[in-house]
């Protein structure tokens, strides 16, 4: 049998979840993906990368775009530069799979889906949990009917300042320049909403997915419980879906080093009940005169490295085989539209319809920096968008 030819990868955005999660799920699949080039607006970060895992290293998005021996780009940066990236890699004719959240706009997500369909490319949101195996295993028995008509799905996430500062530690959370402020990104009210689309997104979908409808309505809560942060580590969600189901999650993710990453699903359905937990995963325990901890447990959490590598995969092999891609962006919009109905009633302390339309799309909380907006006039000034448009998640 011939051995077909690699799809060359570029990368966008060198950060933690480029080089936790993306860059050794393509290690792993480099029987048929090859990385050339990586682009980060720290081009140390870019340069290190790609001396680690591949290619040549620019500072600037564009001049990878515009490489021919380009076929698909991975968008690894913040929500609020997906928008733009992602509409830049269709117009070069690039096949684009986009880090959650899709966007830091429900309008933004159209304009996504749009320039990919007008411009005849593949567009995936990068959902890992959807390629869990104990979630697809949830799925099948909500679809072998195992639980009934489903009614109630809650899906808990717990995570200890200890796995940011794991994740972080090979390149870094990116820190915007210029602004007197070393805090990362992911705790300023300039360029993201926090728990919300962090992390609460992935519940959002999750939801969803199991429950098998559209929200209607969501009541949520949110804190900041960070002194040095300026957005929510920590958010509740009631969501009212249009089949009279109900989800409930949780997100917190400050809680004391030694504490286990761990997540917790429950689907109750008419006719029984699944359940899962990470508990068990915590593979390592040290206990000492202090008490028992539990390192970091990111390489075992939900199996990410096969998650990961399973959602590459797949998504090369749809622009290989010209297939529909197995999660469609669409999926990934609707989850986006509640994560930021969510960002919308905690501001304003009262269940938000999804029907809201571009009130629940703006919030009236935190809100993200678009591309082609500035800070200045908002937090003191700081770098120019046109500089920031390469940075890593």
């Amino acid at each position: 049998m011939e051995r077909r030819p690699r799809l060359r990868v570029g990368l966008i955005g060198a950060g933690t979840i480029a080089t936790s999660a993306h860059l050794p799920a393509l290690t792993r699949l480099r029987d048929r993906l090859e990385l050339v080039a990586v682009a980060d607006v720290r081009l140390e970060a870019a340069e290190a990368t790609a001396a680690r895992f591949g290619g040549t290293a620019t500072a600037d998005y564009r001049t990878l775009l515009a490489r021919p021996d380009v076929d698909l780009v991975v968008v690894a940066t913040p929500e609020f530069l997906h928008a733009e990236q992602t509409i830049a890699a269709a117009e070069a004719g690039k096949h684009v799979l986009c880090e959650k959240p899709m966007a830091a706009s429900v309008t933004e997500a159209d304009a996504m889906l749009d320039a990919c369909r007008r411009a005849g490319v593949k567009l995936m949101i990068g959902h890992s949990r959807r390629f869990t195996p104990r979630y697809r295993a949830v799925r099948a028995a909500i679809d072998r009917g195992d639980v009934g008509e489903v009614r109630l799905v809650r899906e808990n996430e717990r995570r200890p300042t200890a796995m940011y500062t794991a994740l972080a530690g090979w390149s870094g959370y990116w820190t915007p320049d210029g602004e007197g402020d070393e805090r990362p990104w992911t705790t300023r009210a300039a360029y993201t909403y926090g728990a919300a689309l962090t992390n609460a997104v992935h519940e959002m979908d999750l939801l969803r997915w199991f429950v098998g409808a559209d929200a209607v309505s969501i009541y949520a809560t949110s804190r900041v419980t960070d002194p040095t942060a300026e957005v929510p580590d920590f958010i509740t969600c009631s969501v009212r879906f249009a089949n009279g189901a109900l989800g409930a999650a949780e997100v917190v993710n400050r809680l004391p080093p030694g504490y286990p990453i761990a997540h917790m699903l429950e689907v109750f359905g008419t006719a029984g009940v699944v359940r899962a937990t990470d508990t068990t995963m915590s593979s390592l325990s040290v206990t000492g005169q202090g008490g028992t901890t539990h390192p970091a447990n990111w390489s075992t959490l939900l199996h990410v490295p096969a998650a990961y590598e399973d959602q590459l995969r797949s998504f090369a092999d749809a622009v290989r085989d010209d297939a529909p891609v197995p999660l469609h962006p669409w999926e990934a919009r609707q989850a986006l539209a509640m994560s930021l109905a969510a960002v919308r009633s905690s501001a304003e302390g009262r269940a938000v319809r999804l029907d809201e339309g571009a009130r629940s799309d703006a919030g009236a909380g935190p809100r993200t920096l678009g591309p082609g907006d500035s800070p200045e006039g908002r937090d003191g000034g700081g770098q120019r968008p046109g500089r920031r448009t390469e940075t890593s998640e």
